[in-house]
């Protein structure tokens, strides 16, 4: 078969060529055309996969959801409430001065010679003493008003969404949404090749 030649025309110029350089040439032909069509055949398969189309479906019924919120209100709870203060004196000596006088004028009245001086004096200091100790030791009760925050719960139910639930093709399917839909509804159907 060495000596075996076809006839090839080519444009450029007419020749022989030898049966070995046509069949490589077929053989490269023959790949080239083999991966072509696996390349169509693939490029094909992932447009079936991501094909689809949009139709109408039917819904069949649309449910409001709702959710317990619980709301907190805040109010004032007020009373009256006695309290024990202690009054202070003023920091000034008059009562103690006016109780001494009173007390010395009281003591005077008893009493004779230098026994008179000596009530005096005492009555001076006992009255001195009491006035001090009034001023002291005084309580007053006094009332005030206290005011606590408290506060009042109550539950409430809110709107959250819809549950809508569509027939198409014979199925029952179901979604949420914000949105309350007509009594037709828009699907996109994907067809894809079961392998």
């Amino acid at each position: 078969m060495k000596g075996l030649t076809i006839r090839h025309e080519n444009l450029y110029n007419k020749g022989e060529i030898p049966l070995q350089y046509a069949l490589n040439v077929k053989r490269y032909a023959m790949k080239k055309l083999k991966n072509f069509v696996l390349i169509t055949l693939t490029c094909s398969m992932q447009l079936a996969f991501s094909a689809g189309y949009t139709d109408n479906a039917q819904v069949v019924s649309i449910e409001d959801v709702y959710r317990e919120h619980t709301i907190k209100q805040p109010y004032q709870d007020c009373y009256t409430k006695e309290f024990r203060q202690r009054v202070s004196g003023d920091g000034s000596a008059t009562n103690e001065i006016f109780g001494s006088i009173l007390g010395g004028a009281i003591g005077n009245q008893f009493g004779g010679g230098s026994g008179k001086k000596v009530m005096t004096v005492a009555g001076a200091l006992l009255g001195a003493s009491i006035a001090n100790d009034n001023e002291r030791v005084g309580y007053k009760v006094v009332n005030k008003q206290i005011c606590d925050t408290k506060y009042h719960y109550r539950s409430e139910k809110r709107f959250s969404h819809y549950l809508v639930t569509y027939k198409y093709n014979n199925n029952v399917y179901s979604y949420t949404t914000g949105n309350k839909p007509d009594a037709n509804i828009r699907v996109r159907v994907r067809v894809a090749p079961i392998m």
